[in-house]
């Protein structure tokens, strides 16, 4: 008995030719099924995909929760400690330290102070040979209006230990781009370690690091260029055993914190006060508890708004024994009057940089 899809009056030949059409036909319906069943599978792997990227994106931080992990824009940790901050345009900028891998000195940028982009790295080991054995700490960047540089100040060890105590510079014309590395050297002659950088409304630029073993905290201006150092202007607070040093002006008077040397171990920060940089400084005043909230002091920020200006102390909670595990603190300086300075703890941070405000919510550490 013959298919009742073929007509029985048919040739052989015809039937053949029917038998190759349908089975063409059945194999263009499997194909288009085939190809359905794939697009459908794209479209679904897109979607999870889509919605994992989504659902594991940082969410936009509203407020900075002190001693918790601080985390950029890509969900990454930040690494920018013993760090310091500029504005430039609508982006502050925060540049420190990151010991990850080759890396010496990162950057990243915000709007707002909270929610921070990585930008680079602007130092590793392999951006100058006198830095491929080297530790780099407390990184301070200034910008130079005549020259049209930002100029970066720190400090310059070995790997190995301590023994060094050497000031170093770099340059780059763009704040984003890796920096030139210029030279490490002992400013005349003396130790230096812990360090930063203060440029004043005048356009002069000081370092200030601590020296003989970090007994003496040393101040030096700039040369115009911020390239090197043009003199030795004093030594403050002789004996005083002194170091991470933070400068801000406010009013018209200078303000410096510094904290005690006892290693990673944090301990109770003091300040003093000049109605000029070059002083006479005041005698050190104790400032927050007796841990200075378990943080070292690496600088004071003021958040200029349209009607009020803040100061926003940044510090270090160090983890010695890891280093990676250390955390930040972000604490509002407040004044009773243009002499006396607090910083009471606060367990968030809410800076405004269009109100020129700080929020915060106190309780307990």
């Amino acid at each position: 008995m013959k298919r009742a899809c073929f007509d029985q009056n048919t040739t052989p030949h015809e039937n053949k030719d029917m038998r190759v059409l349908s089975d063409n036909l059945k194999t263009t319906y499997f194909r288009i099924k085939l190809s359905k069943i794939i697009l459908l599978l794209f479209v679904t792997i897109a979607f999870v995909c889509t919605t994992t990227a989504q659902a594991t994106k940082p969410a936009k931080r509203s407020a900075i929760v002190n001693g918790e992990d601080l985390t950029d824009t890509k969900g990454n940790v930040i690494n920018a400690h013993g760090g310091g901050f500029l504005k430039v345009g609508n982006y502050f900028y925060w540049i420190g330290e990151n010991r990850h891998d080759n890396v010496l000195v990162s950057c990243y940028r915000s709007t707002d102070l909270l929610n921070w982009e990585f930008r680079g790295d602007l130092l590793t080991r392999q951006s100058n040979p006198e830095l491929a054995d080297a530790n780099i700490e407390r990184p301070k960047v200034v910008y130079n209006t005549k020259t049209k540089q930002f100029v970066m100040w720190m400090h310059y060890e070995k790997r190995s230990d301590y023994s060094l105590a050497r000031a170093a510079v770099a340059v780059s014309n763009d704040i984003e781009k890796p920096f030139t590395y210029q030279r490490s050297f002992r400013p005349f002659g003396n130790m230096s370690r812990d360090c930063t950088l203060f440029l004043d409304d005048d356009g002069s630029a000081y370092f200030f690091s601590s020296a003989r073993e970090n007994y003496d905290m040393m101040m030096y201006r700039l040369t115009d260029d911020f390239l090197d150092l043009k003199e030795q202007v004093a030594t403050l607070w002789p004996g005083g055993h002194r170091e991470a040093p933070a400068v801000v002006k406010r009013n018209g008077y200078y303000f410096m914190i510094t904290s005690g040397c006892t290693g990673w171990a944090p301990n109770q920060a003091k300040y003093a006060v000049a109605k000029s940089i070059r002083g006479p400084w005041s005698e050190l005043t104790y400032i927050a508890d007796n841990t200075t909230y378990h943080s070292q002091s690496t600088y004071i920020l003021p958040i200029i708004g349209k009607k009020n200006t803040s100061y926003l102390y940044v510090g270090d909670r160090w983890d010695g024994k890891h280093y990676f595990n250390s955390k930040y603190i972000f604490l509002p300086l407040t004044f009773r009057n243009d002499t006396t300075m607090e910083m009471p703890w606060s367990e968030t941070c809410t800076p405004d940089v269009t109100k020129g405000k700080i929020g915060q919510a106190s309780q307990n550490k």
